[in-house]
């Protein structure tokens, strides 16, 4: 767990940010809270939610939100399982999902907080998905999901029109993540998976990204689309399931 002590602000003191990473699938979950309240959210959960649970109570957090950044199509989501298990309201996920099941929406700029000094805005980034998110963690971490790795971005082929999701990523990509400051920490929902530029590294920043991610050196929507459509590995096994399961339209055993 890292007990975030990045400032002498009494704010960045109170936050409790922890990287939870599974290493047979290179899958990142994340658990944000605060030494003030006790109380977390729980970001991206995997099926298996045991692992989430265990590393709250050790924590001494109470979960009193979960949230899916996305629809995902390479996992299945654990968040309706969380909601269940310790009685919330329902998933916190963007107003643009197209979820069947219970979900409380997001708009982009909302922000839920965790007390008075833990906040986690929301920032709308379609591309990789129509209804992806980026949280901003008190204005000093960003939750990037899917949409930016590190070194890399996340795939467009996955449902949908490619070449509109493809021209929404750049939109967001530059629009809206490459408006924040160099120094903001970028922590993605995957690492390892990048196409061209392989890279295990678990964090990055707003400003190394600017500089080397290559995915971000295309100078117009065309080459992003080249860049976006060459040379990417196989799609996730069973993925148009996997999106249906997260969706609340397919039961567990399809998948």
């Amino acid at each position: 767990m890292l007990l975030y002590r990045g400032s002498s602000s009494f704010r960045q003191l109170a936050l409790v940010f922890q990287q939870i990473r599974r290493m047979d699938s290179g899958c990142v979950t994340y658990l944000i809270g605060s030494t003030m309240t006790k109380e977390c959210a729980i970001v991206d959960p995997l099926l298996d939610t045991d692992y989430v649970a265990e590393e709250a109570k050790k924590a001494g957090l109470k979960i009193v939100y979960v949230i899916d950044t996305h629809t995902h199509a390479d996992h299945v989501s654990g968040a309706r399982n969380i909601a269940r298990q310790f009685g919330l309201p329902g998933v916190h996920m963007s107003e643009k999902s197209q979820s069947r099941f219970k979900t409380i929406p997001l708009k982009d700029g909302q922000a839920i907080k965790l007390g008075e000094d833990v906040e986690l805005k929301f920032v709308y980034t379609p591309g990789h998905t129509y209804d992806h998110m980026c949280i901003l963690v008190n204005n000093g971490k960003i939750l990037t999901g899917d949409t930016l790795f590190v070194g890399d971005v996340g795939r467009v082929d996955l449902g949908g029109d490619a070449r509109d999701k493809s021209d929404k990523l750049f939109d967001s990509l530059h629009g809206k993540l490459m408006k924040l400051a160099d120094g903001v920490e970028v922590y993605p929902a995957h690492v390892g998976a990048a196409h061209h530029l392989g890279n295990a590294r678990t964090s990055s920043t707003i400003g190394t990204e600017r500089e080397n991610n290559g995915a971000l050196k295309a100078a117009d929507k065309d080459a992003f689309f080249k860049y976006m459509t060459e040379d990417w590995p196989p799609k996730p096994p069973d993925y148009q399931n996997i999106i249906r399961l997260n969706k609340g339209e397919a039961s567990i055993a399809m998948v």
